[in-house]
């Protein structure tokens, strides 16, 4: 009888633990799918569509490649920094977008080191 309860119970931890996981993975995704759609309307005139940075504007303002290690090597915590206040070239994002925006939009530089250009 304790071996029927020991199991039920690490059944529904088991549950509860790909629950979680599976909750997580479709979150990740919306953040994605939002931060993408941040980009598309505050960052493509320099960092262009495919996000190489390789637009007039981009050129001009020596805009990063958003698929490079350069930018993938980067932490969260320094890549919101750098959207926030700005850096360099990039001016800063604070006033544009919350922080709310901000995280999915890391979240979606992110997706793109995965795609290398």
């Amino acid at each position: 009888m304790n071996g029927l309860r020991f199991l039920c119970k690490a059944g529904l931890g088991c549950f509860s633990a790909v629950w979680f996981l599976s909750a997580a993975s479709f979150a990740g995704t919306d953040s994605t799918a939002a931060g993408e759609n941040v980009f598309k309307s505050h960052c493509v005139l320099c960092h262009g569509t495919d996000a190489t940075g390789n637009t007039t504007m981009g050129k001009q303002l020596k805009a990063r490649n958003l698929h490079s290690a350069i930018v993938q090597k980067k932490s969260d915590a320094e890549l919101k920094h750098i959207i926030t206040a700005g850096e360099g070239n990039m001016p800063a994002f604070s006033a544009q977008l919350s922080s709310a925006q901000i995280d999915e939009l890391v979240a979606y530089v992110r997706q793109l080191g995965k795609s290398k250009k």
